[in-house]
């Protein structure tokens, strides 16, 4: 059984400590171990792998980014429209180090990465952002996207722009970057529509569904952490 006086959270808020400043390759479970003030053994204990451990890691980042990501769709008047949900999801992840760290991994020579992204094929994060094709798709018919636009098409170029905004991370002014953005998604792919309430609703339920799946498979004691401001 987990030893009592070392919560999974802790093990865990130990290894996004590590991962945000050396990357995925460059950490061992040694170096969690130590990191967390435990002996090697009582991580073992909770994971059966240092992939299990990293798993759960992002699963629990997504989570709160996508809990996060919910809020601020939800204090937003025009939230529902694309432009302004691609904008705080961008908000949310970069918020995340260890979420940055992994999109930007993702398509890189990360063989850690690489090997959690094969094994947990159908995942939440596997090598894709928080919005996706489906998504989109789920936008478009609710008339949150332009008619004439191929949601696909679209999906896919706001993955490129995504992964390519992870790659150069850390910036200097990440919120003047996104925000440039959603203004060019706005000018070029939001619906004229004074009500976005369906693109909220939309995106209410889409969160709740991704929530529910990511904490399905956190481990026991591993908690709900509060969003990063």
């Amino acid at each position: 059984m987990p030893r009592p006086s070392v919560s999974t959270d802790h093990i865990l808020d130990s290894a996004a400590n590590l991962l945000a400043r050396r990357g995925f390759d460059h950490v061992t479970t040694e170096d969690i171990a130590k990191a967390a003030g435990v002996a090697k053994g009582v991580l073992y204990l909770r994971f059966a792998s240092k992939d299990e451990l990293f798993g759960a890691l992002l699963d629990r980042e997504f989570a709160n980014a996508v809990r996060a990501l919910a809020t601020l769709v939800e204090e937003d008047p025009r939230g529902g429209l694309l432009s302004r949900l691609y904008l705080h999801s961008l908000r949310a992840v970069h918020a995340s180090p260890v979420l940055t760290a992994f999109y930007s991994a993702a398509h890189g020579e990360s063989r850690v990465v690489a090997r959690l992204v094969r094994d947990r094929s159908g995942s939440r994060y596997p090598a894709r952002q928080v919005l996706g094709t489906d998504f989109f798709e789920e936008l478009h018919r609710k008339g949150m996207i332009r008619a004439d636009i191929e949601p696909g098409t679209l999906a896919r170029l706001l993955a490129v722009w995504s992964v390519g905004l992870a790659a150069r991370a850390p910036h200097d002014d990440i919120d003047a970057l996104v925000v440039g953005i959603g203004d060019l998604i706005a000018r070029a792919v939001d619906a004229d529509v004074t009500d976005t309430t369906p693109g909220k609703v939309a995106f209410a339920e889409f969160a709740h569904r991704l929530i529910d799946h990511a904490e399905q498979t956190a481990p026991a004691g591993a908690g709900r952490k509060e969003p990063r401001p």
